[in-house]
């Protein structure tokens, strides 16, 4: 089921968290603590940039310059916009439970892969189940977006033909 490109494909735990950085003021503005994604395409619209004295912050995908050396950096500190995107997070998928098309249940997304390359399209490549108890599995089960039928309420619908793999 892993499909995934590990040269392209990182885990959102692995980038929660991330310095952005101004390298021509050689100062940071804050941490990446979420994204906003567009439902349907999967796109990442923007990161949430938390500030320590502002608060927070979206950062358009856009604006990234490189993704390297455990930070984000960007131009200058006008990338970052203070209107948050009435868009779905990450938090919206981590813990969703995930169905087959008929209605079977498959399991509960416990982390999202994201596709950076190129940087400026980033968008959401896979999605991780995690085990009744909430940790992720011995022999993780991993699904490509493509396999997204359509956003539920509370639950993400998964083309039958995948769910059947997955269980």
């Amino acid at each position: 089921m892993r499909t995934i490109n590990n040269s392209t494909g990182q885990k959102w735990a692995d980038l929660r968290g991330l310095v952005v950085y101004i390298p021509k003021q050689g100062r940071s503005l804050g941490t990446v603590e979420d994204f906003f994604f567009k439902e349907g395409t999967n796109s990442v619209y923007a990161l949430l940039v938390r500030t320590r004295v502002h608060g927070d912050y979206s950062l358009p995908v856009r604006a990234l310059q490189t993704l390297t050396g455990g930070r984000v950096t960007i131009d200058n500190e006008n990338m970052l916009i203070k209107a948050l995107p009435p868009l779905p997070t990450s938090q919206d998928l981590i813990g969703r439970k995930v169905v087959g098309e008929s209605g079977d249940e498959v399991g509960t997304i416990g982390e999202i892969w994201l596709d950076t390359e190129p940087l400026i399209a980033m968008r959401i490549a896979g999605l991780e189940l995690v085990g009744a108890d909430g940790r992720s599995q011995r022999h993780s089960k991993l699904f490509t977006a493509n396999a997204i039928a359509t956003y539920g309420e509370d639950t993400l619908i998964i083309h039958d033909q995948i769910a059947r793999k997955l269980r």
